[in-house]
């Protein structure tokens, strides 16, 4: 495909911008720490973030199918489902890879009538997208179940606590 070869030419760009989109849904200071990612130790999140980024963004180059690149979303979405994100803010990074594309890759699109191959690389994305979605509740419903195991924990403690008390 002639498109995913014009990715492949602008990827270290491409991925620079939405790696600033992403970071751009965090506050200023949580941003500018994520930024600096390139240490998995001191910047655990931010590394993640940067990597599985570049995977998805990799595996868009490659033409690999939604299946393929979910496993790359999961990571970044686990991270975002445990912080305060609405299920939308949390998966819209992946939208936002669309005018990113674009503005890189619009006037080469035109010239080389590879409008089809721009339409499965969208139906991609939001394929992907929908999928962040599905990540993002599956996560979200096991967070809330662990949180009622350690509610249920608690109560037994206490429980256990009061009766011991009492006798």
């Amino acid at each position: 495909m002639e498109l995913l070869s014009l990715l492949e030419k602008k990827k270290s760009v491409i991925l620079k911008e939405w790696l600033a989109v992403i970071f751009a849904t965090y506050p200023d200071d949580t941003a500018k720490f994520l930024k600096d990612g390139a240490d998995l130790f001191a910047n655990p999140v931010g590394h993640s973030i940067t990597t599985y980024a570049e995977y998805i963004l990799e595996g868009l180059i490659r033409g690999e199918d939604t299946d393929a690149i979910s496993a790359y979303l999961e990571p970044i979405i686990r991270i975002r489902a445990v912080q305060d994100f609405t299920p939308a803010r949390a998966t819209s990074f992946i939208n936002s890879l669309k005018p990113i594309l674009r503005d890189q890759i619009e006037s080469e699109i035109s010239r080389h009538s590879l409008w089809h191959e721009w339409e499965e690389l969208h139906s991609t994305l939001d394929n992907l997208s929908l999928r962040a979605f599905e990540i993002f509740r599956k996560m979200k419903e096991r967070i809330e179940h662990i949180r009622m195991k350690e509610l249920e924990n608690n109560e037994r403690f206490l429980i256990k606590l009061m009766g011991n008390r009492t006798r």
